[in-house]
């Protein structure tokens, strides 16, 4: 039989590859490669925000104060406490805005009654005295509104121009709540009104000079001791008010020199008075009449007998100088900062 002569027989069986290998079935995927597999896939996302820390176990959050007692514990502080405070948060800022106004009137309060300010228009032409008393009343006004606003500081001072002008009862009501919110001028002034009252009431002048004494003030440290030296109010203790007075201490005569004289040049009573003893005793009486004589129109009762004894020893000429010295004479302003 012809046969084609490309074409074998049996079909040759075809040689496999060389370095092949027995296919292998491809397993099914497992679950955990599928959800591996599906993960990867996902496009990348940034790492969340980290959350914000704790607050450490005992401390406390200011921002949640009530607003009330805010405003209570920072009556009595200066406008420059009081607008650092209003930094610290939304809620203080808030809560303090009252007292900032209130800073704000009393300033410019102090600053009427200075003379620091000019007047309105209406009452520029007026005569001198009338129109210093309409700045005054003014500014009374001015502390009067800070002092309704909740300013410590502008009840003090309302309180003593109330007390200036004879309505001592009003002086009082502003100094006890100068005083509640731990104002160290009202607690003294409060405890000197006891003291001046008729009659006097020691006992609870010391009970409001303790804490001012304790903050610093000066004239309630002086008035304690009289109290403690004398037994007014208190059980006589000369120990105790010789802390209040400073003595024992260091003595420095040349800087006590001129803190008296400091304090007689602002128009304190006691220190013109000292300052006119001291003067009488240096010889030079013209200038110590001076003093006594505003020592006593200041309400130092004490300087008045020998005032009028210096009067008396001097020629007419050196009275008149004196007197007339006197009726010129202005207590100095200090401004503190504030």
């Amino acid at each position: 039989m012809d046969m084609d002569a490309s074409q074998t027989w049996p079909p040759p069986t075809p040689s496999p590859p060389p370095f092949s290998s027995r296919p292998r079935a491809s397993p099914s995927p497992s679950p955990s490669a599928h959800r591996r597999r599906r993960r990867h896939s996902k496009k990348h996302k940034p790492p969340p925000a980290p959350a914000p820390a704790p607050t450490p176990q005992g401390a406390a959050d200011f921002s949640a104060l009530p607003p009330e007692l805010v405003h209570r514990a920072l009556a009595a502080a200066c406008a420059s406490d009081v607008a650092a405070a209003s930094r610290a948060c939304r809620a203080w800022r808030d809560a303090l805005r009252p007292l900032r106004e209130a800073a704000a009137l009393h300033a410019f309060g102090r600053r009427v009654k200075h003379g620091l300010v000019a007047g309105p228009a209406s009452s520029r032409g007026g005569a001198g005295g009338g129109r210093l008393e309409t700045e005054r009343q003014r500014a009374l006004g001015l502390f009067r509104r800070a002092a309704r606003l909740g300013s410590a500081a502008a009840m003090v001072d309302a309180g003593l121009m109330c007390w200036e002008d004879g309505r001592r009862e009003e002086a009082v009501g502003y100094y006890r709540s100068a005083a509640d919110l731990g104002h160290p001028v009202g607690m003294c002034n409060l405890g000197v009104s006891f003291l001046e009252a008729d009659p006097p009431k020691a006992e609870e002048a010391i009970r409001w000079f303790y804490p001012s004494a304790s903050a610093g003030n000066a004239r309630a440290q002086y008035n304690l001791g009289l109290c403690l030296q004398n037994g007014k109010g208190v059980k006589r203790s000369q120990k105790e008010a010789a802390k209040c007075y400073g003595e024992g201490l260091s003595q420095d005569p040349v800087r006590a020199k001129r803190w008296l004289q400091l304090a007689a040049d602002c128009g304190h009573k006691k220190a013109l008075y000292e300052c006119g003893i001291k003067l009488c005793a240096a010889g030079d009486k013209v200038k110590s009449l001076m003093y006594l004589e505003l020592a006593t129109r200041r309400g130092e009762y004490a300087a008045a007998h020998m005032r009028d004894v210096i009067f008396e020893s001097l020629s007419v000429v050196n009275k008149q100088r004196a007197m007339s010295d006197a009726d010129k004479w202005k207590p100095r302003t200090l401004h503190p900062r504030r």
